[in-house]
């Protein structure tokens, strides 16, 4: 069996556990599902070993035969890695992830450059694609396109300590059960399934946060962007809302996510938290960034700091 990361608790293994997991994958329906992953994706791409993903097939996790081999899903394989916190780079983003959120809370006034790169699978060094950025990333007044370089955005974070707002503890008291779950596109935008399931992304949380806020007397949005830090930047969904005259953002499934792995300290990043101005809106909605022949890019962010001066 896979070992599980330091810090893991050992009941995260056991039966119980793992019965509760395939529980929770199978409130997916199945037709949100494609089965392309190998047993070897399981353990190199994620960190599931033979024993683990045995056991998760034989309490039913979702599979199927194909060309006389198991295929699992993708997505199923993530949530797996993440809920038992085994070793793989999805779990390696999110403890930088984790980090980083600490990191700029103490940060002085800083100066982001973030490169967007796409990455195409057609691309060769003799024969470099004609990559599309789309019109919203280009319209945004942050980027801008050196000749003959990748898209890069700027942004200057000053310094300032997230705020918490306690008078909203009850408002994001409404996220408490709802369990922190990586979905496909499908549902990414149904609030009627996190309200019958209690599962969401991060994405999810805030579009149910948003249809909630009017009845409380709040004026909310969502929104789509990056989350700033260095040497790379995240795109991420996240919930703004009206305070003091300027929109502040808040990402509270996400602080009760690390806080409950232990990556933050519970006292100091309550779910009422601002998770801070480190958060780059690039819209309200998630959109596709970058294209080649209308083919959506998966793309990464490596970001420099030009400048920063850390408050003590």
């Amino acid at each position: 069996m896979t070992a599980p990361v330091p810090g893991n608790p050992p009941e995260a293994h056991t039966g119980t556990a793992v019965g509760d997991l395939v529980e929770r994958l199978a409130r997916v329906p199945g037709r949100y599902r494609r089965f392309v992953a190998t047993r070897e994706d399981a353990t190199w791409r994620h960190g599931i070993g033979p024993e683990m993903l045995d056991a998760l097939t034989s309490a039913g996790m979702p599979c199927e035969r194909v060309d006389g081999a198991t295929r699992y899903d993708e997505l199923d394989l993530v949530n797996v890695s993440l809920s038992l916190r085994l070793p793989s780079p999805r779990l390696m983003v999110m403890r930088g992830w984790a980090a980083a959120i600490r990191a700029t809370a103490h940060a002085g006034p800083t100066t982001y450059t973030v490169t967007i790169n796409a990455h195409c699978r057609h691309s060769t060094p003799d024969e470099p694609c004609s990559i599309e950025a789309s019109t919203e990333l280009r319209g945004n007044l942050a980027v801008s396109a050196p000749r003959g370089g990748p898209l890069t955005l700027t942004r200057h974070v000053t310094a300032g300590e997230p705020r918490a707002y306690p008078d909203l503890a009850p408002f994001f008291g409404l996220i408490d059960g709802v369990r922190f779950h990586l979905l496909p596109n499908g549902l990414r935008e149904d609030v009627g399934f996190l309200r019958e399931t209690g599962l969401a992304d991060c994405r999810l949380a805030a579009a149910h946060l948003v249809e909630e806020a009017a009845s409380r007397g709040l004026l909310a949005r969502r929104s789509f962007g990056l989350f700033l830090s260095a040497p790379y930047s995240i795109s991420h969904s996240w919930l703004d809302l009206r305070l003091d005259d300027r929109w502040v953002s808040f990402d509270p499934l996400l602080l009760n996510l690390f806080t409950g792995w232990g990556l933050l300290a519970a006292d100091q990043w309550p779910a009422h938290r601002s998770t801070g101005d480190g958060a780059c809106r690039l819209g309200e909605r998630e959109f596709v960034l970058a294209t080649h022949n209308g083919e959506a890019l998966p793309l990464s962010f490596p970001t420099e700091i030009l400048d920063t001066e850390r408050r003590p």
